[in-house]
C-alpha cells in the first residue's frame, strides 16, 4: 500500500505501509443489526534492493472499534469497501 505522503524517520524515507487488519463482525444483540470489531494499523515500509525494512515504532492505528462508534466519513466509507468486497467473495464462492 502507499503512502501518500511518504514518511520520514531518522533520514531514511518509508513510501508504503505494510497493512494489518483485524475484522470481527457480529449482529448486535439488542438491535439485531449487523456490527464488526475493528483494528487497522499501518506500519511505515520501504523496499530497497530486494530487502524490506518496517519502521513498527511508528505504527498508526486507524479503525479501533466497533463499526457502529465510527463518525469519520472517510473510515465509514473504507469499511463499506472492504464489506462489499467481501459480500461479493462469499457470493462468487457460493457461500
Amino acid at each position: 500500500m502507499n503512502a501518500s505522503t511518504p514518511i520520514t524517520i531518522d533520514g531514511k524515507t518509508y513510501p508504503k505501509f505494510s497493512l494489518n487488519l483485524a475484522i470481527t463482525g457480529f449482529y448486535n444483540p439488542e438491535t439485531g443489526q449487523p456490527d464488526a470489531s475493528i483494528a487497522m494499523r499501518l506500519v511505515p515500509t520501504k523496499v530497497e534492493n530486494e530487502v524490506v525494512e518496517t519502521a513498527d515504532q511508528a505504527a498508526i492505528g486507524l479503525l479501533r472499534g466497533h463499526l457502529s462508534e465510527i463518525a469519520d466519513p472517510a473510515e465509514l466509507a473504507a469499511v463499506a469497501a472492504i464489506q462489499t468486497a467481501l459480500q461479493t467473495l462469499v457470493f462468487a464462492k457460493g457461500l
